[in-house]
């Protein structure tokens, strides 16, 4: 392993939208690629969300371990304020602010990938699809679907629908005497989002919630399709390699989604890699930090997350 990389800026190009994207190469001949997809939120080449005032880096710091260990990795920008994505087509930029542009996305990401390795004549002897979070759900779209690559990555990936996540979160964060309560309230909040239907007025007053209520009619409908993508069954209907990444630490995501993931995967190899003591996005947080704190949380994602890709894509070249 070398301390010395390579970052090029290389602006991708998609329907509606020039966004922000980043080559790292690494000092000597390449083990692998990789195309890391950011997760939810608005959040910027780095993995930063300026919108919310929380730079974790996260997408940064890891493509950057990743080339020191030998890998060209391409990351983007996820589009929205704060992120450098411009507006290029104002009609086309609708239609592709939706799930299924996510997808679209990471397809037109991948092909500006391989467009950049040979412009530049670089080989990679496999290249494989990483997601964080939301976006591990998109890369095993994708892999489900086809996409050709040599493997797929899911760090920190959730194992059910992102509503169904928040069945999870939301009460969790209540004081014990109104999680039954709010459990109930959201579910409510989620039959209306499910049908298509205007939430209740009394959503936006409702502590926890609320900001549901703030999204617009689009953000629903996002909502709605990526809760109908059922991770877990996604990724069953991948055969190829696959590595599940988590840290033991994370508030967001339990260790179960990690397993569901791994149990779900059975008609290729599947690696389960738990990392213990990170949070979800790849800290390791001091005693009492939580929330938004530990969300935005600065300093160096740990290294063991691009070391565990590493060694196995370098197994996967090895043994094919």
């Amino acid at each position: 392993m070398t301390d010395a990389c390579q970052e090029i800026p290389l602006p991708l190009a998609i329907p509606g939208y020039r966004v922000p994207a980043m080559l790292s190469l690494p000092a000597g001949r390449p083990v692998g690629g990789v195309l890391l997809v950011p997760g939810s939120l608005y959040s910027d080449v780095n993995g930063d969300y300026p919108a919310w005032n929380a730079f974790p880096h996260t997408s940064g710091h890891i493509a950057r371990q990743m080339a020191r260990r030998g890998l060209v990795v391409y990351r983007f920008a996820k589009l929205g304020p704060g992120t450098g994505s411009e507006v290029t087509d104002a009609d086309a930029a609708v239609g592709i602010r939706t799930w299924a542009g996510r997808m679209t996305i990471a397809r037109l990401a991948l092909a500006a990938f391989r467009a950049a390795l040979a412009e530049r004549g670089i080989i990679v002897p496999r290249l494989v699809l990483a997601g964080h979070s939301e976006g591990a759900v998109v890369v095993s779209v994708l892999a489900r679907d086809g996409v050709d690559a040599d493997g797929v990555a899911l760090l920190a990936g959730p194992a059910v629908g992102i509503l169904s996540v928040m069945r999870e979160q939301v009460p969790a964060m209540r004081p014990p005497d109104d999680r039954e309560a709010i459990a109930a309230d959201l579910e409510q909040v989620i039959a209306a989002i499910m049908n298509g239907d205007p939430l209740p007025a009394w959503v936006k007053e409702r502590e926890g919630i609320g900001g549901l209520a703030l999204m617009p009619p689009e953000a629903h409908r996002y909502l709605r399709d990526s809760e109908l993508t059922h991770p877990a069954e996604t990724i069953a209907g991948y055969a190829g390699p696959l590595l599940v990444v988590q840290g033991t630490a994370d508030q967001n995501l339990g260790v179960h989604h990690a397993e569901r993931l791994r149990d779900a995967h059975v008609l290729g190899p599947t690696e389960l890699v738990l990392l213990d003591g990170l949070s979800h996005m790849f800290k390791r947080l001091p005693p009492g930090v939580d929330g938004q704190e530990a969300f935005g949380f600065p300093g160096e994602t740990d290294p063991r997350v691009a070391a565990a890709v590493a060694r196995w894509i370098e197994g996967l070249t090895v043994g094919g």
